[in-house]
Parts: structure tokens; C-alpha cells; sequence
């Protein structure tokens, strides 16, 4: 069963975008030159009040884009680009920025359908033992529904081959159901491997739920593998669709969560897609380095909500309420809170989390990102650490998958670099891994990388570790990876080609529509 194959950007909204964009700036440009151009002068008086009708209306957006609370970043690059071009601009402003924040209406109808039931918060606890731990998860809990759990699990995978070999033990064991979200599912070796058991399970009765990112996965899962999956016996398969009536050309608010959920016993989410390169049988950009996390106990209801919006968001259909959920863990030795940003969530938690985890740290802060294309507000706090004498380090790759996006980023090193901080580029080849490790007590695994889209655009989730034993082997995992790494030295930096200089300046400007 599948609801859409490939709905998201499909050939007629491509060209109806390339035309309608053409016709906006043709007619602003011919305005521009028809009001000052006096060689027009028999149609420049008509002219001029059109044109100026048009920076009204700019400016207009710009008034209300400024009194917006989203990034100055944001702020001033659309303002920019608004009062230069006002007809385009406010048409791509619309497009662009109409989707993420969706209507109360909306939002509540989602939260009615998924439910915020009430589970055995251990906040308070924390807070008594932590205020600093207190304080990070209050942070969250401002923005989202976000519980803390004692009662859990938490098992930490540096590499996600050993991931991929524990999930298929625990599907194989699955008895009532399978939930999977991912950005990505691609055919190759991990597919052809998951595939039978998902079929076993689905004779078996057991509920299947999957659902797919379609620009995510679109170049790489194949109509032969959708329709595989679709002919399981109780399979449901939906790729990611907002709910109801949604214009939006550039498909810019994407499900980026990767999550599996089986019988509310066992739950993973880390960097990792269902794709053969997060288990290194296929070679994308040299040694694909990603790490994932499993959980076990009633932490797993909070990956089961999540997911439950997001299927809720993409078919209008609601998880029973019976689902089976372990209980069975008595206690663990530290405290975990799962997060999402999603539909039913207008604000930004993870790029509030992130500010504080850093300001937090004394000691230390590592940081392991693919990209690092971020506000102003976010570099000062990593470089006012480093001024302080925190040890502040940041993973990066050393080949990309996206040059200009790296470029980008690597725009980004003077400040922190300059204050101290050290920068690696992990020389075998990909970093992918989200994580910051903070002190030896507080870490972040999840989906969520330190970019614009990420942080504000994105459909993301992950979670927050406190004073787990598990955090050390994070701690371990990066600094062997620093290990593997190459050090960013300022002056060989600075002496960079000028090419990455011009690509990062120029588009660092418009950081915010990528």
C-alpha cells in the first residue's frame, strides 16, 4: 500500500516555478527601467507609481519578516533581498515560508490525534540532583513535549554496521509491531537483507508502518523496492506529505528523522539512513564515518509520538491506542530526554538546546557535524567558550558530499579558530555523525546537524544524555576520530583558494535558503 509514489516537486510545479519566477523578475526589472528611463517618458508617470507600489508592498514584508522571532540572519538576508527585487522575493518568501509554521488549527487537530499523555517525568529528580542538567532540559521543555526518563536504556553505537546487526536480532524477535521512519531508504545490500524479515513479520500479523522522505529517497529507492515493500502483508508504506492543501515549490521542510520503533520495547535513532553506505558496503566520499543509539523502556513512548505525528501528518491515520509499551526497566545510572521538531511544533528546540549545551560546558566541548553553516549568535558562543579555556573542538570531513555547503562552512573557522577553538577534518573520508559531548555529563545523538536547515527547517528529532556512563564512550569514539583527523591550522586556512573564499562569502550571505 502506498499513498503517493512521487507527488513532492514533480515535472509541471518545476516548470511553473521556472516561469512564474521569470515573469515576476521580467516585470520588475522592466519597472525599474520604465520608471527611471526617460527615454519611456510618454508611460514613466503611469510607470513610477506601479514600481514604487512595489517597494511598498517590499517593504511592507520586510516590517513583518523584522518583527518575526527567527534568526537576524534570517531577518536580514530576506530583508535584502525584498527591498532589491520586491516582487520575486515576497513570492519566494510566501512559498518558502508558509509551510514550517503551520496554522493553530492545524496544530491542534495533530496534537488531538497523537495525544500527550502524562508519563512518569523524572524533571524534577534532576533538577534537585542537576540545576545545571535542569536548566538544559528546561529549555526544551519550553518548546516541546519532551519528558525525562530514568526508567530506560541507552546504548551507545560508534558504528552503525553493529547497529544494523543488533537491529535485525531485534526485528527478528518483533511480536506485535514495526514502525520505521527514515529520510532515506535505498535498495542495495541493507535492504536486501531486511527486506525477507520484514516480510516473515508481516505474515506473521504483525503491524508495519514505514514511512519515507520522497525527495530524500527519490534518486535512490526504486519504484521495484517501493513496490516489495508495498506487497507485504500488513505493511503500510506513505512517504512524508504536510497535512492538507500545501504550495510549496521548493519542498523545503523535510521529514529528516531516522527512527525505528519495534513493539514499544526497542527503539534507534541516530545519523544513519536505511542506505549502504552507513554500513560501509558501498563507498560514497571515502569511510563513512556515523553513529546511531538504541533504546530500551518506557523512553520509547516518546519515539513512539513522534512518530505517530508524523504518520498522523502524511495519511490522517491514528496509532490504536493499545499499542504494547515495555515497561519493564527498573532504573538506569543517569537521565535521557527524546525531542522532536515537527508539525505540531513552531518553535526551534534543538538550536536552543545546542546554545545552551555549549554555553554549559567547563571543561570541554566537542562537536561532531557534516556541516557547520550557522548564525553569527551560534559562532560567538562556541568562540566566547574557547576565550574562556574550554577545550572547544569541532569535527568536520575532510571530502564532502556537498563542496559548496562545505565551503561554506569552512567559511565559518576564522572565529573560532582565532579564539582558540580547533577545528578537524576527519581525513578518511565523511563525517556524519550529530553529536555534542559536553564534560563528561551531558551529550546530544540524533539527526540534527549544525546548519540552517537543520536547525530551522527540518523535521528532526534526537535526544539529550545526562550523566550516562555511555556518554564516555562517546567521549572515546570522537577523540579517536580526532585521532584520524587532520588539524585546520589559521594561516594555512587563510591561504586556502580564492575560489572557496568567493563561493563562502556569497553564499553565506543567503545561508538561510539553503
Amino acid at each position: 500500500m502506498t499513498q503517493n509514489e512521487r507527488m513532492s516537486l514533480p515535472i509541471w510545479k518545476k516548470i511553473l516555478l521556472l516561469i512564474v519566477s521569470i515573469i515576476f523578475f521580467v516585470i520588475q526589472i522592466t519597472l525599474l527601467i520604465m520608471a527611471f528611463d526617460f527615454s519611456f517618458s510618454y508611460t514613466a508617470s503611469n510607470v513610477k507609481w506601479i514600481y514604487f507600489l512595489t517597494l511598498g508592498i517590499g517593504f511592507s514584508f520586510v516590517l513583518y519578516i523584522l518583527s518575526k522571532s527567527i534568526s537576524i540572519h534570517y531577518k536580514l538576508t530576506w530583508s535584502i533581498l525584498i527591498l532589491m527585487f520586491p516582487l520575486p522575493f515576497c513570492m519566494l518568501y510566501v512559498l518558502n515560508g508558509s509551510s514550517r509554521h503551520l496554522s493553530k488549527r492545524k496544530m491542534t487537530k495533530i496534537n488531538t490525534a497523537i495525544g500527550k499523555i502524562r508519563v512518569n517525568d523524572a524533571f524534577e529528580e534532576l533538577k534537585e540532583n542537576d540545576a545545571v542538567g535542569g536548566n538544559l532540559v528546561r529549555v526544551v521543555q519550553h518548546s516541546t513535549f519532551a519528558p525525562v526518563y530514568k526508567d530506560y536504556s541507552f546504548k551507545y553505537f560508534s558504528d552503525v554496521y553493529e547497529k544494523y546487526l543488533d537491529m535485525l536480532e531485534e526485528i527478528k524477535k518483533a511480536k506485535h509491531y514495526i514502525f520505521m521512519e527514515y529520510f532515506i531508504i535505498a535498495d542495495g545490500f541493507l535492504m536486501n537483507n531486511l527486506y525477507p524479515i520484514l516480510e516473515q513479520k508481516g505474515k506473521e500479523g504483525l503491524q508495519i508502518k514505514i514511512l519515507y522522505d520522497d525527495i530524500g529517497s527519490k534518486k535512490v529507492m526504486s519504484r521495484s523496492l517501493l513496490k516489495k515493500l508495498s506487497t507485504i502483508p500488513n505493511c503500510k508504506i506513505n512517504n512524508y506529505e504536510p497535512l492538507g492543501l500545501n504550495v510549496n515549490f521548493l519542498v523545503n521542510y523535510r521529514d529528516h528523522r531516522k527512527i525505528l520503533i519495534i513493539d514499544g520495547r526497542v527503539a534507534y535513532c541516530g545519523g544513519d539512513n536505511l542506505a549502504d553506505e552507513y554500513i560501509h558496503k558501498k563507498e560514497r566520499f571515502g569511510y563513512w564515518r556515523d553513529n546511531c543509539a538504541k533504546y530500551e523502556g518506557s523512553i520509547v513512548f516518546s519515539f513512539l509520538m513522534l512518530f505517530g505525528e508524523m504518520w498522523y501528518v502524511s495519511t490522517r491515520e491514528k496509532l490504536p491506542n493499545d499499542l504494547p509499551i515495555d515497561k519493564t526497566l527498573t532504573s538506569s545510572n543517569g537521565y535521557a530526554m527524546v525531542f522532536g521538531d515537527g508539525p505540531s511544533n513552531n518553535f526551534n528546540p534543538a538550536y536552543d538546546l545546542f546554545q545552551s549545551l555549549i554555553s554549559s560546558a567547563q571543561k570541554y566541548v566537542y562537536i561532531s557535524t557534516p556541516y557547520f553553516v550557522i548564525d553569527d549568535s551560534m559562532i560567538n558562543t562556541i568562540a566566547l567558550k574557547a576565550k574562556s579555556g574550554v577545550d572547544v573542538r569541532i569535527l568536520m570531513p575532510k571530502i564532502p558530499d556537498k563542496k559548496t555547503v562545505f565551503y561554506m562552512g569552512r567559511g565559518n573557522y576564522r572565529e573560532i579558530l582565532k579564539a582558540g577553538g580547533k577545528i578537524y577534518e576527519y581525513s578518511p573520508g565523511f563525517n556524519h555523525a550529530k553529536n555534542i559531548i559536553v564534560d563528561d555529563s551531558y551529550a546530544f545523538i540524533g539527526t540534527i546537524n549544525m546548519d540552517y536547515r537543520s536547525l530551522f527547517l527540518h523535521y528532526e528529532c534526537g535526544a539529550l544524555i545526562l550523566h550516562d556512563s555511555q556518554i564516555i564512550n562517546m567521549k572515546q569514539d570522537f577523540e579517536q576520530a580526532i585521532k584520524d583527523s587532520e588539524k585546520v591550522q589559521y594561516i594555512r586556512w587563510k591561504k586556502r583558494p580564492w575560489y572557496q573564499k568567493l563561493i563562502a562569502y556569497v553564499l553565506n550571505l543567503l545561508a538561510p535558503m539553503f
